[in-house]
């Protein structure tokens, strides 16, 4: 604990102040005259200021009335809400119970201000006299409705209740006329305290050891606990903070000096528990407001206690001051004897006779001493040695942020968690909301067609345009609605043509000279009459061309064969177009060269040439020449227009381009905006999507990119499922979003919306188990030498290995493994039963294993070698190394000799083939060339190497290793006392394939494989068997047809699959396509029986594609010719 301040020369009684604004400041009563004389039975009322979070070098007095008798108790309120709201007391009343009889109060505020302006006028506003002896308890009610009750208990065990609701004039009852009582026989009442939860219960503490409960409704005793049987008296009494069936009593007797805490419903004959520390009679106790666990206590044997009521522990003692013995000769008595001295006479003087808890300031307390010392203590640094922090310190009310905006919250009004969503963006929220319930009913057409009105309402041509054209996407008949659009009416057109020809030149009072284009001369009229009279009609044509008359030549050609009639028409259309425009329509029509019309047409009138393509252009012919149209507009800078032939061209991603210059140049600063942008963007995908019926393959990065932001947006603001249909993205924070979104709580409708359920967007490496340098160095050492990995272990280290009884099992790998493998393929060697089998390994995991291994051995070895010559020395390495050299130089190539740790013995491993022996190999006079041992090692290694990371790969951290050999935790290379024969490193199995069935993906996957018509021959059969009618065990059945259909496509296109396995299954699929199932299950038979270990995973499924496939078939013979593919 410690002493925050202190007042000194004040034998007083307390009262802390209840008033937020002046917590700090305490009031004291005087208890004694402060002179030395007998002629004075006054005191005095303070206010003290005690600057606990103020700069104040010590307390202040702020304010002080003298009083014709002494303080017997004292007690301050903040008084009800009406009283707070009189300006003059604001600061409430202090009532002061006297040593006369009398009970005063006082107007707090009034002290002050007379202190400040030194006015005669009285703080004191009333007196309530009785003749009843000296008011010993007093205490103001609690509870804020009733906080003008005042209670009162004199020495002569009177008891008054009075009511302050007027202070000038108080209302003074007593409850059940406390003298005829029974059991107080006139006993004086030590202290009152009030029940902090039922307003009209209060209690009372008696010198005849009987605690009193007071029902002030009935104004009779509720019960009556007889806590001191001897008759000690009950020295104080406290109610619980926080539960008004529990109250605590202190005993001020020195023969047992306890506290007793009862609990009112078991029962008011014994205690329900007692806390023992005091050695001598307990004068004053509080209980925290703050914190019901905690509890103070003083008595008389000058020990000032913090318990722990949850535990009934003491938890700290709060210390006295030193005392000095040194006493200056020359001291007056008054310096010897005086108030004044600061440290007293001894230790004795220091007994605290009175603790209270400040109301506000938590854990915050004051102490009232014999020796005159008014302290105000902190127990903040101590109050924790309970083991837990104290109450105040615990959060009131906290916050957690989630995924979505998801805010869990918990308060201290209601003990309930609340689970919120923030929304940050709610403009875009309601506009989303609008847009789901708008295409709820899949009518984008309509959703589209209002948003075309919207958008013209708004004056904002393009978007009213883009949404038209959006709108006729998706009618039956497009092009002609597109006609009709762009204003070209068929019918009106008609009838327009009709009329003019009704109202204008009567054509049959025309010559003939007059409807010629241009007369012809004599000359060439004979010229063309000699030509025709010989046969010669590319003459004629020529002549009436070269005289301007095209009609005649028209005429003419067409008798002249093909050849002259396109001549002619060509010269036609190159002399006549540019006087007459709707020829070069006319010339492209007859000539189906659109694309040259397309990319000579006027940009202005785009118009026209988009009606043209809808007219005349081939369903195939219609999006490339849509698409021409936009890149011809786009390179005369009209995008809007552009963007709007792209989107008849159904090309998103040239679509998009102007969409996403409309995102970027609206870029501000609100945030909002931004987020308004992206929500138009995204409706404009969504609906073209929906018109072209695209997919995730099809849409540009940068358009997916956009969505994923848009996405993540939404799935801030708890839009879950609506975020999960814009994750249209391959990048890696969209996959992160995918499987958030898949975990979170709406998952179901998540998935629902993404189509399929996502992978996990992380890469799954096993980092292994990293070496411990205390206990591998020592063991094992590596030396390379001649490009020869080579492996030494001393027979002292094995003591230091670990036994098998210790070993344990951490995620999924043995704790034994620590300390033992170092990455090199043949140290576990020491610890596994010797075998033989061949390995063989991919060139990919070949050459990433070998470049993981040289690291690891590199660094691996330099620790070793470290600790080696940290506990052996120079000199034993150096003796070892040259053993190890000399047995090496005299084995064969690919031979090493290694040392078991456990015997010390030494034996002998090929590193070649995996072969170990006892038997020293014998130098062959012709030997087959082998690779070296560094080789060697990197490529046996490299398949194991390649699945554990760090390569420490041994039977204990390997369970396949593990469960085949039985080796778990052994350093022993053999199992019994005969010599092993060869080890076995047991072949690693690769990662599981994903049985997500796609058809899309798979039909990718078919594309890089030759067995391409095998695999869409079972994707078509799974399809066409999901539409089928299916009962619960046929749903169940079609799932795992599913699993196994997509694991055989993905492992045959990664070359995980045996070529007579694959040719098997080609002709199981034959055999279905022809009906002939009894064969097909044959064969799937004999792939059980030869491949089951191997392909398990997708074997059984194709047993029942093919009996879902007979059974359909069985049901449906009428229909011979479908299959069920």
């Amino acid at each position: 604990m410690t002493k925050i301040a202190q007042i000194q020369d004040r034998g007083a009684t307390v009262a802390w102040s209840p008033i937020q604004a002046f917590a700090d400041v305490i009031a004291l009563g005087a208890k004694d005259s402060g002179s030395i004389g007998f002629d004075s039975s006054g005191g005095a009322l303070e206010l003290f200021d005690l600057g606990i979070t103020s700069s104040l070098a010590k307390p202040r007095v702020m304010g002080s009335v003298k009083t014709t008798s002494r303080f017997s108790s004292i007690g301050w309120t903040p008084g009800t809400t009406q009283l707070r709201s009189n300006p003059k007391f604001t600061m409430g009343l202090i009532a002061g119970g006297m040593d006369d009889g009398t009970v005063n109060i006082w107007n707090p505020k009034s002290i002050i201000i007379k202190d400040k302006t030194d006015n005669s006028s009285s703080a004191l506003l009333s007196t309530i006299e009785r003749n009843s002896g000296a008011i010993t308890a007093l205490q103001f009610n609690p509870h804020g409705d009733s906080a003008n009750l005042l209670a009162t208990g004199s020495s002569q065990g009177e008891i008054l209740v009075s009511s302050l609701e007027n202070p000038i004039q108080p209302t003074v009852t007593i409850p059940s006329d406390a003298h005829s009582s029974s059991t107080s026989n006139n006993a004086g009442i030590t202290q009152l305290a009030w029940n902090p939860e039922v307003a009209h219960i209060i209690a009372s503490a008696a010198g005849n050891g009987v605690v009193t409960i007071w029902d002030l409704r009935q104004n009779k005793p509720w019960c009556e606990l007889r806590v001191e049987v001897s008759g000690a008296p009950v020295s104080d009494v406290k109610w619980n903070p926080v539960n008004g069936m529990h109250i605590i009593t202190a005993s001020g007797d020195d023969r047992s000096p306890v506290l007793k805490l009862w609990d009112l419903r078991a029962s008011m004959s014994m205690p329900l528990a007692t806390l023992e520390g005091h050695q001598q009679g307990i004068m004053s106790m509080d209980w925290c407001p703050h914190d019901e666990t905690l509890l103070v206590s003083c008595g008389k044997d000058n020990r000032t206690i913090l318990w722990d009521v949850h535990t009934l522990q003491s938890i700290a003692e709060l210390p006295n001051d030193e005392v000095k013995h040194e006493v200056n000769a020359s001291a007056s008595s008054q310096e010897l004897y005086g108030s004044a001295m600061p440290s007293g006479l001894s230790s004795s003087q220091q007994k605290r006779y009175s603790v209270k808890w400040s109301p506000i300031r938590r854990g915050i307390l004051s102490t009232c001493s014999f020796d005159r010392k008014v302290q105000a203590h902190s127990v903040l640094g101590v109050a924790t040695k309970s083991g837990r922090p104290p109450k105040w310190m615990k959060p009131a009310s906290g916050v957690s942020c989630s995924f979505g905006g998801t805010i869990l919250s918990f308060g201290t009004a209601h003990k309930t968690l609340t689970l919120a969503t923030h929304v940050e963006q709610p403009k875009l929220k309601k506009l989303v909301e609008l847009f789901e319930a708008a295409t709820a009913n899949s009518d984008y057409a309509g959703f589209s067609a209002n948003k075309a009105v919207e958008f013209a309402n708004e004056r904002d041509p393009y978007e009213a345009q883009f949404w038209g054209f959006m709108q006729l996407m998706f009618d039956a008949n497009a092009r002609q609605s597109l006609l009709e659009y762009l204003g070209f009416d068929a019918q009106q057109i008609s009838d327009k043509a009709s009329e003019f020809k009704e109202n204008e030149i009567d054509m049959s009072k025309l010559s003939l000279e007059s409807k010629a284009a241009m007369p012809m001369s004599t000359n060439a009229k004979n010229i063309v009459k000699r030509a025709l009279l010989v046969g010669n009609f590319e003459a004629a044509v020529d002549c009436c061309i070269h005289a301007g008359n095209f009609s005649d030549a028209l005429v003419l050609a067409s008798c002249g064969g093909s050849e002259l009639w396109a001549k002619t028409q060509h010269e036609f259309f190159a002399s006549e177009a540019k006087k007459r425009p709707y020829l070069s329509i006319v010339s492209s029509v007859i000539h189906q060269n659109f694309g040259d019309f397309v990319a000579a047409s006027d940009p202005a009138k785009w118009q026209e040439t988009l009606a043209m393509i809808c007219t005349y252009s081939s369903q195939d012919e219609y999006r490339s020449l849509c698409e021409a149209l936009g890149d011809h507009l786009e390179s005369v800078g009209d995008m809007p227009n552009a963007s709007v032939c792209f989107l008849c061209a159904m090309n998103l991603e040239k679509a998009s381009k102007y969409w996403l210059h409309q995102l970027e140049s609206t870029k501000t600063d609100v945030f909002e905006d931004e987020c308004i942008a992206l929500h138009k963007f995204a409706m404009k995908c969504d609906i073209f999507l929906q018109a072209t019926g695209g997919n995730n393959e099809t849409l540009p990065r940068e358009v997916s990119h956009v969505l994923y932001r848009y996405a993540k947006i939404l799935a801030d603001q708890g839009l879950f499922q609506s975020a999960a249909k814009y994750c249209k993205s391959d990048s890696q924070d969209c996959k992160e979003l995918m499987d958030r979104l898949y975990r979170c709580k709406d998952s179901q409708l998540c998935v629902q919306a993404m189509g399929l359920t996502p992978d996990f967007p992380f890469e799954y490496i096993n980092v292994g188990v990293a070496p411990v340098s205390s206990v591998a160095a020592p063991n094992q050492a590596v030396h390379t030498s001649k490009g020869t990995m080579q492996q030494s272990t001393f027979p002292e280290a094995s003591s230091k290995l670990p036994s098998k009884s210790k070993m344990g099992t951490r995620n999924g790998y043995s704790s034994s493994n620590n300390g033992y493998s170092n990455g090199a393929g043949f140290q576990q060697q020491q610890y596994t039963q010797p075998t033989t089998q061949q390995q063989s390994f991919s060139s990919q995991q070949q050459q990433y294993s070998q470049q993981q291994q040289q690291y690891t051995q590199q660094q691996y070895t330099q620790q070793q070698q470290q600790g080696v010559y940290s506990q052996y020395g120079a000199q034993g390495q150096q003796q070892m190394h040259v053993e190890m050299q000399q047995n090496d130089l005299q084995l064969p190539s690919g031979w090493m000799a290694l040392q078991d740790p456990a015997s010390g013995l030494t034996y002998y491993a090929n590193q070649s083939t995996g072969e170990t022996t006892w038997d020293k190999p014998v130098m062959q006079q012709s030997q087959t060339p082998v690779r070296t041992a560094q080789e060697t090692l990197l490529t046996s290694t490299s398949k194991l190497a390649s699945k554990y990371g760090d390569g420490f790969v041994t039977s204990a951290s390997h369970p396949g290793l593990a469960a085949q050999y039985g080796n778990v935790g052994t350093s022993n290379p053999y199992s019994d006392s005969s010599r092993p024969g060869t080890a076995v490193f047991n072949k690693v199995e690769k990662p599981p394939v994903s049985g997500t069935f796609n058809v899309k993906k798979l039909s990718q996957v078919a594309d890089s494989t030759e067995y391409k018509s095998t695999i869409e021959d079972l994707l078509a059969s799974v399809t066409s068997l999901s539409a089928l009618p299916l009962g619960p065990s046929e749903t169940k059945h079609l799932s795992e047809v599913q699993k196994a259909v997509a694991i055989f496509s993905k492992r045959l296109a990664n070359g995980d699959m045996e070529s007579d396995v694959a040719v098997n299954v080609t002709q199981i699929v034959s055999c279905m396509k022809n009906k002939d199932f009894v064969n097909a299950t044959t064969i799937h038979t004999s792939l059980v029986n030869g491949y089951w270990k191997q392909h398990k995973d997708w074997l059984k499924g194709f047993k029942f594609l093919i009996q879902m496939n007979a059974k359909f078939f069985q049901s449906s013979r009428s229909q011979q010719d479908q299959w069920a593919m």
